[in-house]
């Protein structure tokens, strides 16, 4: 079985159900009396006249873009089916689920899909359909108008199903193998039916694949969701769909020790190990790599803590300046662990907040590399530093 790690990472006609909001029928009145008012006074002052207007110019834009606001998707987002053309499709969407109810445990994101790729099918006997092809497995949550993809991993083979009992029910999957076992299986599963070469072609072709069937799931929904994003990667605008609105780029982030956060998913990508929170860059030629992490100090003694994160740096021995009782956002009592410059273009900064919370210790932690481009710089330290200022924390 060959899997994706989500670290590792990165149409059809569109329809929006839209929902319109009327006026009361309190203000409707008001004008029609106004009106009527202006029409029996020839004495009215102009400036009286002029006000109304304007009123009533300004209600009217109100009321169209009231009508205009689209209808924002809500959880739970419909199950998942693939629906495709292909005469195959029905057996296709019974692999796609038995790999989303077997692949990543009681953990489910907000949608998990199912991209089947099939180079051949074979239903000459109905208890043992067989599919050659590639399956790949996408975890996504819903962020406003966004799909933020959260894991994935991609399972080929031939998919075994009998089709006797109603439905199409899984019974055996062959699986390629990883590692070095990849290119026997290959040639076992796909080289005798003459499918070696179409399979590597298709594997190539993911993000196509991906991109069509994300696009014919929320079109046949009616789903307002105009883009979606792989980790570290910007976010890719769903076919035929309006443009993100600049404000539904901003995530609203629940950290996972008691803090929010805001960033905008055009720079930023958030990821949660289960023991620390993740947010790396998108990757893009304007700013540097960089990330920052935050998590909860194994030990509450800050020279063990400082130990601990030092062990997890790139470079153990790097030199790191130590400032105590500095004061991070409004917490007082903080520890500053980072390097000392001048900088090299491709040097790794490090800068490091240990913070007090209760009985805890709180860790920033932010890994940087420095560019001698004064612009490229100044753009990756104005995105770390918004990231900063919009930490609050709770209590």
């Amino acid at each position: 079985m060959k899997k994706k790690a989500a670290l590792a990472m990165a149409f059809c006609v569109f329809a929006f159900g839209m929902v319109g909001c009327q006026k009361p029928a309190a203000n409707v009145n008001n004008t029609e009396t106004t009106i009527a008012a202006v029409e029996e006074s020839t004495t009215a002052a102009p400036a009286e006249t002029e006000e109304t207007s304007a009123e009533t110019t300004e209600a009217a834009k109100e009321e169209e873009t009231t009508a205009s606001e689209p209808d924002y998707p809500t959880l739970p987002l419909p199950e998942y089916h693939y629906n495709g053309p292909e005469d195959w499709a029905d057996y296709a969407d019974g692999v796609c689920h038995f790999l989303i109810e077997n692949s990543f445990g009681d953990v489910a994101p907000d949608l998990t899909m199912c991209v089947p790729i099939v180079l051949k099918a074979d239903d000459s006997d109905p208890k043992d359909v067989k599919l050659w092809g590639e399956f790949y497995i996408e975890g996504f949550n819903l962020v406003k108008t966004s799909l933020l993809n959260v894991n994935g991993g991609s399972f080929g083979g031939v998919a075994h199903l009998d089709t006797t009992k109603g439905g199409s029910l899984v019974t055996d999957f062959d699986f390629l193998e990883d590692g070095a076992g990849f290119d026997a299986s290959l040639e076992e599963l796909f080289g005798k039916e003459g499918l070696k070469d179409a399979y590597l072609e298709a594997s190539n072709e993911r993000d196509k694949y991906l991109a069509e069937a994300l696009a014919n799931y929320i079109n046949t929904n009616g789903l307002y969701i105009t883009q979606y994003q792989e980790y570290g990667w910007a976010p890719v605008p769903v076919l035929n769909a309006p443009p993100t609105k600049d404000e539904d780029q901003i995530v609203d982030y629940e950290g996972s020790y008691d803090y929010t956060a805001k960033f905008d998913m055009r720079e930023i990508c958030s990821y949660e190990t289960g023991e620390s929170d993740m947010f790396c860059n998108v990757e893009s030629e304007n700013w540097n790599e960089f990330l920052i992490v935050v998590y909860k100090a194994e030990s509450n003694d800050l020279d063990n803590a400082i130990t601990e994160l030092r062990a997890g740096l790139a470079d153990e021995n790097a030199e790191l300046e130590r400032k105590d009782d500095v004061t991070f956002l409004d917490i007082e009592g903080c520890t500053l662990l980072m390097s000392n410059g001048p900088y090299k273009e491709g040097d790794s900064v490090y800068v490091n907040y240990f913070i007090p919370r209760g009985d805890d210790l709180l860790v920033l932690k932010i890994s940087s590399t420095y560019s001698e481009d004064e612009k490229i710089q100044v753009a990756t330290d104005d995105i770390i530093e918004d990231f900063i200022d919009g930490i609050k924390f709770k209590g």
